[in-house]
C-alpha cells in the first residue's frame, strides 16, 4: 500500500528542479525524523502543499518516490522523485480538520485528499477500475 505525504511549500524549494524530496532540518540542523509516522519509501506519493486554514488546502505537485536509498544532495537526507504533475488544485470544505497541514512533512490518512491526489497522476499510477 502506498502511504502519502504532504510536504509545506515552503520547505520544498529547489525540490522540483533537483527531483527530490528532502527530511526537513531542526533548528539546530539535524534532520527532523520523529514527526514521520513511518519512512518514506520506493513508490510512494509524495505533494507539495500549502495551507491557508484548518479547512482549505492547495496541491501545487505530486510525485512518485522512485528508490528507499537517498540521493546525493547537499540539503540532507534526499530521496529521488519523479515528479508527476504541478499547477494547482484547491481542496475545501473537506470533511475532517487538516490538524497537520501546518507541519513541514505528514503523512497524509484523509482519504478524500489521497484520491484528490491520486485523480491528479498520470494513467500509469492509476489503480485499474475493478479497484
Amino acid at each position: 500500500m502506498t502511504a502519502f505525504f504532504g510536504i509545506e511549500e515552503r520547505d520544498a524549494q529547489g525540490f522540483l528542479d533537483k527531483s527530490i524530496v528532502c527530511y526537513p532540518h531542526l533548528p539546530d540542523g539535524k534532520s527532523d525524523l520523529h514527526s514521520i509516522v513511518s519512512a518514506i519509501k520506493n513508490e510512494d506519493v509524495v505533494f507539495i502543499k500549502h495551507c491557508t486554514s484548518q479547512s482549505s488546502l492547495y496541491i501545487k505537485a505530486v510525485g512518485i518516490v522512485l528508490s528507499d536509498y537517498p540521493a546525493e544532495s547537499n540539503p540532507g537526507i534526499c530521496l529521488p522523485v519523479e515528479w508527476v504533475w504541478q499547477g494547482e488544485k484547491t481542496l475545501e470544505n473537506l470533511d475532517e480538520v487538516l490538524s497537520l497541514c501546518g507541519n513541514a512533512l505528514y503523512e497524509e490518512h484523509n482519504i478524500m485528499v489521497q484520491r484528490e491526489i491520486t485523480s491528479l497522476l498520470p494513467e500509469k499510477y492509476q489503480l485499474p477500475q475493478e479497484w
